[in-house]
């Protein structure tokens, strides 16, 4: 029995060596994959380095549309039959004679439909979406008299007079997101070179896709997305009050 005894303590120490020694291997094998996890978490994403440059030359947004009773009234009315493609209201909305173009000295509803190609399958009109756009972005009051209203934001005079700087509405634009990505070249896989906050920029050459801008004290330029900016170029609705009720009187171009 004690021969027994005597065989079988090697053979007990012997196997609690391995587990041990396994047990060893196991726990630095989790440091290694510990340590490489750790490594490529640290990795810098390329978005995460990119700074917003800072300029004085911005336009934040605003919604001036709740300073008059009336005028909230109506722009809560427009927006509900823009949303429902409400043809008929819509139009109601419209002073009839609604400027379509100053240059081109057009005007009218029935010009104003034509344009906008709502006399046949009017659900399919572009204006519908860039109406939800313009009412969603808010509006702001065009003159200190408040007078005249205009959607989006962007398009207000008065919200430009802080920048010390003499524009070409035809090659304006602002951004409308904190965080617009400034690019090489014009496609969304080149090189993201800056972040744009609100900021006012020059139109260095118009894209269907994407836009070449360059900032007002010429530090950034690139290729900008054309869906984060507003032309300051491009038409917009003019609301002002005609026989005491709000209407639409323009919807033009800087032409």
């Amino acid at each position: 029995m004690m021969k027994l005894i005597f065989l079988l303590i090697p053979i007990s120490l012997t196997f609690f060596s391995c587990s041990d020694s396994s047990s060893t291997k196991v726990t630095e094998a989790d440091n290694i994959t510990e340590k490489k996890t750790t490594s490529v978490t640290e990795i810098p994403r390329t978005d995460s380095i990119l700074k917003v440059h800072t300029s004085s030359s911005y336009i934040y947004p605003i919604d001036q549309t709740s300073d008059d009773a009336s005028l909230k009234r109506f722009v809560s009315r427009l927006r509900q039959c823009v949303e429902r493609k409400n043809l008929p209201e819509f139009i109601s909305c419209l002073d009839t004679g609604i400027v379509v173009s100053y240059g081109g000295g057009m005007h009218g509803i029935p010009t104003f439909l034509d344009e906008w190609k709502l006399n046949k399958q009017a659900e399919k009109s572009a204006l519908w979406s860039k109406m939800n756009l313009f009412l969603d972005l808010g509006g702001a009051w065009k003159d200190h008299q408040k007078t005249e209203f205009c959607f989006p934001y962007p398009q207000s005079d008065i919200l430009f007079e802080h920048i010390d700087q003499d524009l070409d509405w035809y090659r304006t634009a602002v951004c409308i997101s904190p965080q617009t990505i400034v690019y090489e070249k014009a496609a969304t896989n080149s090189k993201k070179t800056a972040l744009l906050s609100y900021e006012v920029l020059e139109i260095m050459e118009r894209g269907d896709h994407f836009i070449q801008i360059r900032t007002l004290d010429k530090q950034v330029s690139g290729f900008v997305k054309t869906e984060q900016l507003i032309l300051s170029a491009d038409a917009y609705p003019i609301l002002q009050k005609v026989d005491g009720a709000w209407k639409i009187v323009s919807f033009a171009p800087f032409d």
